[in-house]
């Protein structure tokens, strides 16, 4: 039988335990931590539980599930769960029926609908909405509409070609917004995903900006979920549980700290302990920042791509995006899905939990804690280099209490209004507190953040790795692979494992049908265009709106209502003679929508 040793039980390693064990094959996972899930798995708080209940449940941050996550739904499908919807864990799933805004300086809280888009006017609508409550400068939202548009109608190849060496903000044209607006450009998208506007690439975020948004503005409950109780607990546990009756061998605590390599193979995996463990097949399912110390010179001579890895800097590559949980006395629902705070210093996102874990955990204080605990207000914590109000230092020079401090001082200063009937949050409602175990505070301030998130600097794709390469029987399946994905995200992790599990069955001449991939989808309206971008780009032309001069969202649109419905769109010289955006437009947009800032 053939053997598979996997290096790390995050999403992407038991990812790839479950596909290969559905077809036949003997495999062996290896996890450093005692515990299975990765960034993915519960933290809970030890020694919290009394009188039978469990332990208050931290985590490394809230979990996020829009619908454009197919792969890691499509696995949770797959895990039976007794007693939940359906009898999988995926129908433990709970719809969002709303996102939020909340605002410091607006002290409230705004719900933003969803609704389906069906033409290119429909996107500058749903933008509106989205953007309405913000107090957003026309001029502003009228340009970052037009790099929208631009961006959808955009070729994969421009995208891949030109985009991935521009930071996102570079492609919006940051520095032509106001102040204000510039600031949003670095927050919104690092609060959503592990995205940085500054410094990760502009087709990375661009795609999965895309991809939110789209979640975000269309209709079905489906479009955002949260899970339906702990990770762990819902997800992680069942997951284990059913791998093991897939005859997948688990070893939780054992670090592996070398891969020996001859023949001009990967020999044997090289534990902590000493021990070498040996297998017909290997696979890195562990982070970045563990993989490239796995490279040695030896795989680096092998491999390219191990040689890029190897020389790969890290720092450049990740961020840091950490979790806090706050424990209260009763449940306070803020809104029924998650909540973005633009103006917090620190780019928080919440969510309140309970309201989502009546259906398949039940009343959160008889199930969890001491009894005294309702409610439960999850916290992403994206900023840490930006000073804060209530404790004047960024994040990471902070203690761990003072972390506490200050996000619970934005929380307050973003929901709580100026009357006492307006306190939303107070003090004499916090039970505790968990911040993120994965800071580690041992030796002092600042912390060593041992989850760091992936980020996608401009050019970053030349130097991270296919699932596989050139040694034979050497895989990786993390959220750092080459995906369609390609963000820091369980997703990204499950269809690497797939990748790198349909690597071993082709290399194996295997017979089994291969593990499901699917690529991400964008309203099928603007795929005409997108071949137009094709053609312009390999002729090395610019994208069809600089070359028609197109500088406002409403020309831009008028140009796709002009050709809706053609079966195909005109040559490029046709285009610029019947679309001049002067003679139709003229100073009925310049009325409507100030042409003051330009892409």
């Amino acid at each position: 039988m053939t053997r598979v040793i996997v290096i790390g039980g995050g999403v992407g390693g038991l990812t790839v335990a479950h596909e290969l064990a559905e077809r036949g094959l003997e495999v062996h996972v290896y996890e450093a931590r005692p515990d299975w899930g990765g960034k993915a798995r519960s933290q809970f708080v030890a020694g919290t539980g009394t009188e039978g209940r469990r332990d208050l449940p931290g985590e490394h941050g809230f979990r996020f599930y829009p619908s454009f996550y197919r792969h890691v739904i499509d696995t949770m499908a797959r895990i039976p769960a007794a007693g939940a919807p359906q009898g999988h864990v995926a129908g433990r799933l709970r719809p969002c029926a709303e996102g939020a805004v909340a605002m410091i300086n607006g002290r409230s809280v705004s719900p933003f609908p969803r609704r389906m888009l069906y033409q290119p006017a429909d996107v500058l609508e749903a933008l509106q909405v989205f953007f309405r409550d913000l107090g957003f400068d026309p001029s502003d939202i009228g340009l970052f509409n037009l790099k929208v548009l631009q961006f959808l109608s955009s070729s994969d190849e421009r995208r891949l070609g030109q985009y991935e060496g521009l930071t996102w903000y570079e492609y919006l044209g940051g520095d032509g917004y106001s102040p204000n607006f510039q600031r949003k450009l670095t927050e919104i998208p690092r609060m959503l995903v592990a995205m940085d506007s500054l410094t990760g690439n502009a087709r990375t975020n661009g795609c999965t900006s895309m991809q939110l948004f789209f979640d975000y503005a269309s209709t079905g409950t489906a479009s955002d979920r949260t899970m339906g109780g702990p990770t762990s607990q819902m997800w992680i546990d069942p997951w284990t549980a059913h791998l093991k009756s897939l005859g997948v061998h688990l070893h939780p605590s054992e670090t592996c700290v070398a891969l020996d390599v001859a023949g001009g193979r990967v020999s044997g995996a090289r534990f902590a302990d000493g021990a070498v463990r040996t297998a017909d097949h290997y696979v890195l399912a562990v982070p970045i920042e563990a993989a490239i110390p796995l490279m040695s010179e030896q795989l680096a001579a092998l491999d390219q791509q191990c040689d890029r890895l190897r020389r790969a800097e890290v720092e450049r590559l990740v961020s840091w995006m950490v979790g806090i949980q706050f424990f209260l006395r009763r449940d306070v629902r803020l809104a029924g899905g998650h909540i973005v705070f633009p103006d917090s210093p620190w780019a928080l996102t919440a969510i309140s939990q309970p309201q989502f874990w009546c259906e398949t955990v039940g009343e959160f204080a008889r199930h969890y804690g001491d009894g005294e605990v309702a409610g439960l207000i999850s916290v992403d914590v994206s900023e840490w280099s930006r000073t804060g109000t209530h404790i004047p230092k960024p994040a990471r020079e902070c203690t761990r209490n003072e972390v506490f401090a200050e996000v619970w001082w934005q929380l307050k200063a973003a929901l709580n209004g100026t009357g006492p009937e307006q306190q939303v949050l107070t003090d004499e409602m916090l039970h505790s507190w968990h911040l993120d175990a994965d800071l580690d505070y041992s030796s002092g301030v600042p912390p060593r953040n041992r989850s760091p998130l992936l980020i996608h600097p401009p050019g970053s794709w030349a130097a991270r790795p296919e699932a596989a390469g050139q040694v034979p029987n050497l895989y990786f399946a993390a959220d750092f692979v080459r995906t369609h994905t390609d963000i820091a995200s369980m997703e990204a992790a499950c269809e690497a494992g797939r990748r790198a599990a349909n690597a071993i069955l082709e290399r194996e001449g295997s017979t089994p049908s291969r593990a499901a991939i699917w690529p991400l989808e964008e309203p099928a309206l603007f795929g005409p265009w997108k071949r137009l971008d094709q053609d312009l780009y390999l002729a090395g032309r610019p994208h069809l709106f600089e070359t028609l001069g197109i500088r406002n969202a409403f020309a831009a649109v008028e140009l796709f209502r002009r050709f809706a419905g053609l079966s195909g769109i005109p040559p490029i010289d046709v285009l610029l003679r019947q679309f001049n955006v002067t003679e139709m437009l003229g100073g009925l947009l310049s009325h409507f929508w100030p042409r003051t800032r330009r892409p």
